[in-house]
């Protein structure tokens, strides 16, 4: 069943659309990893980098698994978090430790790429508002993520360009909204062939490598 990863900056609603459609359509939600594991409050450095890097191998094989059981899975949250560190200035030997890292998996099948992204947005004045309004978080890193918004909206724009219509980019004005689009986008995607994805994989890295967030 199909595999759907969720995307987007602090309140722009992710997390509340993955539960609204997960009620809707019997659909599991593979948190965010900070949800979904404990830190260990002793690791540091490279230590603390494979962990994290672990972390997303597992979110990816519990959604396989829990793909045999429901008709949707939501990644809530990327596992290839490489464009995050691209935004914000990770140095050159980490990212190609980190990209050599998900090549490996992506070659061994431990590892692949969802059946679609969706991308919500919204503009800062509204994410601020909602936010405001949100008294059940405290989103510490709000200011830190609004940064995330244009660069967000040009790389996945950029998969698009080797999977047309791969990445469904959706402003977001309601939960409900953001709901009936991503269905609707799921049904419309074409998916990732496993003999495509390391097209699409290095094709990322090399975005990554030489654009400007």
């Amino acid at each position: 069943m199909p595999i759907i990863c969720l995307e987007g900056t602090s309140a722009v609603g992710k997390t509340t659309t993955c539960r609204m459609f997960a009620e809707k359509y019997d659909a599991y939600v593979v948190e965010e990893t900070h949800f979904l594991f404990n830190r260990p409050t002793n690791m540091q450095g490279a230590q603390l980098v494979d962990w994290y890097l672990d972390c997303q191998i597992k979110r990816w094989h519990i959604a396989l698994e829990k793909s045999k059981e429901h008709p949707y899975v939501l990644l809530d949250g990327d596992v290839f978090k490489l464009w995050y560190d691209w935004v914000y200035g990770l140095d050159d030997k980490q990212f190609e430790y980190e990209s050599n890292y998900f090549r490996k998996k992506l070659v061994s099948g431990e590892l692949a790429f969802p059946h679609a992204y969706v991308l919500l947005w919204s503009e800062e004045p509204e994410l601020r508002k909602r936010k405001e309004a949100d008294k059940t978080r405290g989103r510490g890193s709000f200011e830190k993520h609004l940064k995330l918004v244009e660069p967000q909206i040009k790389f996945f724009t950029a998969l698009n360009e080797v999977v047309p219509n791969y990445v469904g980019i959706h402003k977001a004005v309601t939960v409900e909204e953001n709901v009936l689009y991503t269905k609707k986008h799921v049904g419309n995607s074409p998916g990732v062939m496993r003999e495509v994805s390391l097209a699409l994989f290095d094709f990322m890295v090399e975005y990554l490598r030489k654009t400007q967030p």
